[in-house]
């Protein structure tokens, strides 16, 4: 049993929940002798499916994921070397496939068991072992918090929930920093229980690849985001390497877009307005390069005796959001970093804080002083001090938003 199934059991309702059937919605299947080419009409005139389930004789073997199937087949002469191959070639075979009548709540341990596909991919759902229609990873996430919200008195409960699954989903990623960069340090502290800020890091070869990022809302709303979010750009890391940041961020963007239908309907009116600010960048110690990508999000470096901090600005243009273009391409900055510099990136929830005698945000004039004057300390100590000072600046004033922020010296 693992650490959530565990932690959930106690709490389960003892009243009828909603079933699986509730999420099942009609979509276009693939038989198995379908071309790839048909694939691609059906995604071209249904731009609201996520992926597009693969069936023999009445029963479903597979998955195809939009946005692994195209960034595929759109490479030079794929579509003239598999256009009429069956689309087996390109499917998930091993995807989430539930019966219609499973309870909500078991749903909800097999897919968080079950790992990031289930969220960004969808399961397939069956009726006596045929299949009936699709559910999606966001589905799931709202009937799982209407549930939550029927049960006033079990919200704490559903709250810590939410924090044990967002910690989890956390960990891998801070266990990975330590191995990458012994001295480095992080810091993230949600404004409620859970939070809408995030962190990754991972390991590729010669160097290693970080995020922090801060997605719409806070509390559990932002928990949430930060789920699609994260999975989204795991999926993007798996499919293209850590070492492209701009890259990175577009494929999210196009994820996070149609997940959430932030693409204008037939209607002209966009499923919703949510999405993430970040800053990324891949890091080589070896010769001290940093290529950093952000959306809304900045890279602060102070070099061994400079006697200011530089401040690389990310694009102003957020990941997700009905403003930013489906094809919007952000741009690689290129870092030079000698040994002995020091690196600090932030989420807002630092700089937006309001406080000191006039109300005011804390900003980035007054980190940069900061920062500077602990030029020779560790991160570890960076980070501490930069907590207390925000804490100071804070006063009585209401902690705003999530604060998350990184530290490192090459």
């Amino acid at each position: 049993m693992s650490e959530t199934t565990a932690y959930l059991s106690e709490f389960r309702p003892r009243f009828r929940q909603p079933s699986a059937a509730d999420l099942c919605t009609p979509a276009p299947c693939m038989a198995t002798d379908s071309t790839n080419e048909k694939v691609l009409e059906v995604f071209t005139q249904h731009h609201e499916l996520i992926s597009l389930p693969v069936v023999e004789n009445q029963r479903p073997i597979g998955l195809i994921n939009r946005d692994i199937f195209l960034s595929q087949i759109s490479k030079p002469f794929r579509i003239d070397l598999y256009g009429r191959k069956s689309c087996i070639a390109f499917m998930d075979k091993e995807p989430l496939i539930v019966d219609a009548s499973m309870d909500m709540e078991t749903l909800t341990f097999k897919a968080v068991e079950y790992g990031e596909k289930a969220l960004s991919d969808g399961f397939i759902i069956t009726r006596n072992g045929e299949f009936a229609g699709v559910g999606s990873g966001l589905q799931l996430m709202r009937a799982v918090a209407e549930m939550q919200a029927s049960r006033n008195r079990q919200i704490m409960h559903s709250i810590e929930y939410a924090s044990v699954i967002q910690q989890s989903a956390l960990r891998s990623s801070r266990e990975i920093l330590s191995r990458a960069c012994p001295g480095a340090d992080l810091v993230w502290e949600p404004r409620d229980v859970v939070g809408g800020d995030f962190y990754q890091f991972s390991v590729d070869g010669d160097g290693w690849f970080a995020t922090v990022a801060d997605c719409t809302g806070h509390g559990v709303p932002g928990a949430f985001m930060t789920l699609i979010a994260s999975s989204s750009l795991s999926q993007a890391v798996k499919e293209q390497g850590p070492r492209d940041p701009a890259s990175l961020l577009a494929s999210v963007n196009r994820s996070i877009k149609q997940m959430l239908g932030q693409i204008d309907g037939q209607d002209g009116t966009p499923g919703s307005d949510d999405g993430m600010d970040a800053a990324c960048f891949w890091f080589e110690p070896g010769t001290g390069r940093l290529v950093f990508a952000g959306a809304r999000l900045a890279l602060f470096v102070l070099r061994p005796d400079a006697d200011a901090v530089e401040v690389v600005e990310g694009q102003r243009k957020g990941v997700g959001y009905v403003d930013s273009e489906l094809d919007y391409a952000w741009q690689n900055v290129v870092v030079d970093l000698p040994t002995g510099s020091l690196v600090f990136v932030t989420t807002d929830g630092l700089v937006d804080q309001v406080g000191g005698s006039r109300a005011i945000a804390f900003g980035k004039r007054r980190l940069c002083e900061l920062l500077l004057s602990l030029a020779d300390t560790p991160p570890a100590q960076v980070n501490r001090d930069v907590l207390a000072a925000l804490e100071q600046w804070q006063g009585e004033h209401r902690r705003r938003d999530d604060v998350t922020f990184f530290c490192f010296r090459t």
